[in-house]
């Protein structure tokens, strides 16, 4: 017989945690942004006509909604291409390409950005070493190019993801066997089975690139292309302005409403979708329906995009790091370390340790936070929780800054304090989706087995659940810890004197113009990012190897475990 009551993860999380977890959420985020709204009613309502058609507001509004459309429109097709073609085709050295598609994602966005500026644009590598460059790089084509790449990964994950728990081989193999192209099968049964993750995908990249606003400063600015979050930015600049207060207050509420209409419905239409409650389960891999050198022309055009993408904007990011002066050939000759001597001074080593610190205590607290809403939304009561995580994940950050602004500033404004709040508000569902995923696939008869048993909660916990939950706590850790690291959007709002992160350090040197010395903070950023990330990454590649984990039997997978 089961012991009384629920066994399962759900029952390992008690009632008064669901209450403790609401009172979190309500202090991070449902509280700032009452108050974000209360402020703009109070304050607003008397100016909603001046802020309506204050100069550039309706501007930077539609560049905003724009370029969210086109962003989408061209990443979420290209990493669902480069997600098929990587399953599909026969493509050499395939698992190092799955991880270099990633490689922008180790870049910071604020870093990829100004790369971009250094690789192609004027006095920049290819125009001092070819001769050749773009003058499109500083303005709205160059914002989206780079606003593409840096989405580009996101979307091949969602398909991925999909291709790796949706993916029917034996209706591919079936369809191939009746006579059907490999073009054929894609379209009839690989793309309709992915839709639920390709418009997740969707969805999530017009958030996020509505929410962007590294490139779009680094980029855009200088050009005079302005969106709605480098607007917050520049009207939160005038802190003696008061009218610019409210109206980076109302365009700030303007994203959560925008975000809201997107995500919500989206969330309800596709959570059911996205969710896939079978055992994972073998069927083997799809038999590979294109020529060999069909896949070396795949891994050719993947490479040639990393290159020009990626590897050459960091090149060009070290030779201006390294350069003596602008506009010199960057040959050996013309090398010096004197723009590294420069930035690593007293005020970098202090910004380097507050953002040590601040990152590693975020992605602490978030993976306890995390794992407690992946316990409780097994429950009725705690799914209301997990919607409302959700719904930060894409909050814009430079809203939930501002609302954080008004609700604790008066007590904590412009302490490393704020800043940490920020960072668990916005990188909340960033530690529990990764949790829940992992927790979702725990087997319920192994924890019915150990309730069976005696064992009380804590120690079901540490031996049935913590164990193979190890690589999906350590892999929410590192996301969490790496995304606070060059986080830039929130720290560059809510910094005070003596509390600037790395980040922040690196975007004031870009906007006073220096060139060499903002190269050589943004290699070190970089460097930072990789050196302390992959130590990491290499023990979560090892607990979950095969040899880490029990072999699953073959026959009847669906089988109950038979509990006394």
């Amino acid at each position: 017989m089961h012991p009384a009551g629920p066994v399962g993860p759900a029952s390992l999380a008690p009632r008064s945690a669901v209450v403790v977890i609401v009172g979190v959420g309500v202090v991070l985020v449902v509280l700032p942004v009452a108050r974000l709204v209360q402020t703009v009613l109070d304050e607003g309502a008397g100016s909603f006509g001046q802020i309506v058609s204050s100069p550039g507001l309706a501007t930077a509004v539609t560049n905003t909604l724009v370029l969210g459309v086109v962003v989408t429109a061209i990443a979420v097709p290209a990493g669902t291409l480069i997600a098929v073609a990587l399953h599909h085709a026969d493509v050499p050295a395939k698992s190092g390409w799955r991880i270099a598609v990633l490689l922008p994602v180790v870049v910071p966005q604020f870093v990829l950005g100004y790369s971009w500026t250094q690789a192609y644009g004027r006095a920049g590598f290819t125009d001092t070493a070819l001769g050749l460059h773009w003058d499109g790089v500083l303005g709205p084509v160059g914002v989206v190019v780079v606003l593409v790449v840096n989405m580009v990964p996101l979307t091949y994950l969602f398909a991925a993801v999909g291709l790796a728990t949706r993916a029917e081989s034996n209706l591919e193999r079936a369809a191939r066997a009746s006579g059907a192209s490999t073009t054929t099968v894609i379209r009839t049964v690989v793309l309709p089975l992915l839709r639920p993750s390709i418009a997740a995908a969707a969805v999530l990249s017009f958030v996020l690139t509505l929410e962007s606003f590294a490139i779009p400063q680094v980029m855009g600015a200088p050009a005079g292309f302005t969106t709605v979050t480098t607007k917050i930015y520049a009207d939160l600049s005038l802190g003696s302005d008061p009218f610019s207060f409210v109206e980076a207050v109302a365009l700030a509420l303007l994203l959560v409403v925008i975000t809201v209409i997107v995500v919500a419905p989206a969330d309800a239409l596709l959570g059911p979708r996205l969710r896939v409650d079978r055992l994972a389960h073998s069927e083997g891999a799809p038999t590979a329906g294109t020529a060999r050198s069909t896949g070396r022309w795949i891994a050719a055009g993947l490479a040639g995009y990393l290159v020009f993408s990626v590897v050459l904007p960091l090149i060009a990011l070290v030779a201006a790091a390294v350069t003596r002066a602008i506009g010199l050939p960057p040959t050996p000759d013309n090398w010096t370390l004197d723009n590294f001597r420069m930035v690593l001074d007293q005020r970098t080593y202090e910004a380097l340790g507050r953002t040590l610190v601040l990152a590693a205590v975020a992605a602490s607290l978030l993976v306890v936070l995390g794992g407690c809403v992946a316990a409780l939304e097994r429950r009725r009561s705690g799914r209301a929780v997990a919607s409302l995580i959700t719904l930060t994940l894409v909050l814009p950050g430079s809203t939930l800054a501002v609302a954080l602004l008004i609700a604790y500033g008066e007590w904590i404004g412009g302490s490393l304090g704020l800043i940490l709040m920020a960072y668990l508000a916005k990188l909340w569902a960033f530690a529990h989706r990764p949790i829940s995923g992992a927790l979702g696939r725990l087997p319920a008869d192994e924890m019915h087995a150990a309730r069976a048993s005696g064992a009380t909660s804590l120690t079901a916990i540490r031996t049935v659940v913590l164990r193979p939950l190890a690589p999906a706590l350590l892999g929410a850790w590192l996301i969490c810890f790496t995304t606070a690291l060059h986080e830039i959007t929130m720290s560059s709002l809510l910094y005070g004197p003596g509390t600037e992160t790395l980040a922040v350090v690196v975007l004031n040197s870009q906007e006073l113009g220096r060139i060499g010395t903002t190269s050589a903070l943004s290699v070190l950023l970089t460097l930072l990012m990789v050196v302390l990330a992959l130590p990491v990454w290499m023990v979560i590649r090892w607990l979950s190897a095969p040899h880490r984990t029990r072999a699953q039997p073959s026959a009847e997978p669906n089988a109950p475990a038979r509990v006394c």
